[in-house]
C-alpha cells in the first residue's frame, strides 16, 4: 500500500469513526490504480451510517475526476442521462447514447486508452430498477461483455437478497455498514425516528425545551407542563422537517406535474374513497365552475378538526386522482412510478406496503395542510373547493 493510500485510510478512520473495519475492506478491494478490481462491488445498510460519505471521500481524494463517474439515482429519470453523464465523467466528452450496445461501446473505447481500473458508481442504486427491468442486470456484466478494466459499485439502503429480482444475476462482492446502535431499539423506532430526522430538528428542539427551564418557570422535573410547553414546538419541527425535504425538489425546478401529484396523495391521503366519484368526475369538474362561491377559507380550517389522517392510499387511486386535477398534458405512467419512488426516498412519501409487494402499493402523504396549501398556490390550483365540498 501506497505512503498516499495509507494516509488517506487513516484520514478516513478519524473522520468516519465504527468505520474502520469497512473503509480498510474496500480501500483493499480497490487496490492500486492499475491492479485488478472484483468486476462488481454491493454497498448496503440503513439511512445515515456512513456509506456515501465514505465512498464519496475516499474517490475525490484517492482517484483523478476521469477515473470514475458517481451518480445519484434520485436524479435520472432516463436512461439516456444515465448513460451520457456516466460517459461524460469518464471521458471529459459528450456522448449521445440511446441503447444498452452503443453504451457498452463507448465504455470499451474509453478503458481500452487506459491502464488504470474506471468505476461506476451509483448510489441509491435501488431506484435503477426504475428505469428498466434489466438495467441492473447489464451492469452487473459489463465487465465480463467488455472486458475493460471496469468496476461497477451499487451503495444502496436494500440487501442484496431483496435488491435483485431474480435468480440468476450476477452476484457482487458484498460491503455491509451495521448500525452504530443496538438492532432492537434500531427495529422499534427506524419508522419514525431517522437520523437524519434527528439532526434536523433537535437542535432547535432542545433549546425550546430547556426554555421554560432558564426562564425560572418550569422546574426541571416537571417533565408533563415541560411537554406541554414543548407540544406546539414539536408539531412545526415535525411540519417543517418534511417541508425541507420537498422544498429542495421545488427550487430544483421540478416538473409541475409532479406538484400535482403531491396535490393528489393529500387528497387521497385525507378525502374518504367514497367520494371520489362526486369529487373528481368530469361531472364533478363543470358543476364546481358553475356554483357560487362559498366561505371556502372558514371551512377549511375546519379540515384538521374533521379529518382523521393521513390515511394510505392506493398507488393506483392516486394516480386516478392526478389525472383528474392535472388535465394540461399527459404523463407516462412510468414517470409517474419513478417520482413516487424520489418523494418516497425524500421521506415526503411512506410506503405502507412492502417494497417488493407489486400487485398493491399504498402510500401516505407526510406533508401538512398549510405545506400543500403553498404548492397549491404555487400552481394556481386551488385546492379549498374540493375540501370545501367535503365538509
Amino acid at each position: 500500500m501506497s505512503n498516499e493510500i495509507q494516509k488517506l485510510r487513516n484520514e478516513l478512520v478519524i473522520e468516519f469513526p465504527g468505520r474502520t473495519r469497512q473503509i480498510v475492506t474496500l480501500i483493499n478491494l480497490l487496490g492500486e490504480p492499475t491492479e485488478k478490481t472484483p468486476p462488481s462491488i454491493f454497498i448496503h445498510g440503513n439511512r445515515a451510517l456512513g456509506k456515501t460519505e465514505i465512498v464519496k471521500n475516499l474517490f475525490k481524494r484517492g482517484f483523478p475526476t476521469r477515473h470514475y463517474s458517481f451518480l445519484n439515482c434520485k436524479l435520472y429519470f432516463q436512461l439516456d442521462d444515465i448513460f451520457e453523464v456516466s460517459l461524460k465523467h469518464l471521458s471529459g466528452k459528450k456522448h449521445k447514447c440511446k441503447n444498452f450496445d452503443e453504451y457498452a461501446t463507448i465504455l470499451q473505447d474509453i478503458c481500452e486508452t487506459v491502464e488504470e481500473t474506471r468505476y461506476l458508481i451509483f448510489d441509491n442504486a435501488e431506484l435503477l430498477w426504475n428505469l428498466s427491468q434489466t438495467l441492473v442486470s447489464i451492469l452487473l456484466n459489463l465487465p465480463h461483455w467488455t472486458g475493460a478494466n471496469l468496476c461497477i459499485i451499487f451503495i444502496t439502503q436494500v440487501p442484496w437478497e431483496k435488491f435483485r429480482r431474480y435468480v440468476g444475476i450476477i452476484e457482487p462482492f458484498q460491503l455491509y455498514f451495521p448500525d452504530t446502535f443496538i438492532n432492537y431499539i434500531y427495529e422499534v423506532f427506524s419508522d419514525s425516528c431517522d437520523l437524519i430526522d434527528l439532526f434536523r430538528i433537535i437542535p432547535n428542539i432542545y433549546q425550546k425545551f430547556i426554555q421554560p427551564i432558564n426562564e425560572g418557570g418550569v422546574s426541571m422535573n416537571d417533565y408533563s407542563l415541560l411537554f406541554d410547553e414543548l407540544k406546539p414546538h414539536l408539531e412545526s419541527a415535525l411540519d417543517n422537517l418534511y417541508s425541507q425535504n420537498i422544498t429542495p425538489l421545488i427550487e430544483n425546478q421540478i416538473p409541475t406535474w409532479s406538484l400535482y401529484l403531491l396535490i393528489a396523495a393529500f387528497l387521497a391521503s385525507y378525502i374518504p374513497q367514497s367520494l371520489d366519484k362526486r369529487l373528481f368526475s368530469r361531472e364533478y369538474e363543470k358543476r364546481k365552475h358553475t356554483r357560487k362561491g362559498r366561505k371556502k377559507v372558514s371551512n377549511a380550517l375546519k379540515f384538521n378538526e374533521q379529518f382523521t389522517g393521513p390515511q394510505a392510499s392506493e398507488m393506483e387511486r392516486i394516480f386516478a386522482i392526478f389525472q383528474s386535477i392535472h388535465q394540461e398534458s399527459v404523463v407516462p405512467y412510468i414517470l409517474l412510478l419513478q417520482q413516487t419512488e424520489t418523494f418516497v426516498a425524500s421521506r415526503v412519501f411512506t410506503r405502507t406496503t412492502p417494497v417488493d409487494r407489486k400487485d398493491l402499493q399504498s402510500f401516505r402523504c407526510n406533508l401538512s395542510f398549510n405545506y400543500i396549501k403553498q404548492i397549491s398556490r404555487f400552481v394556481n390550483f386551488d385546492i379549498l373547493r374540493y375540501l370545501d365540498d367535503t365538509l
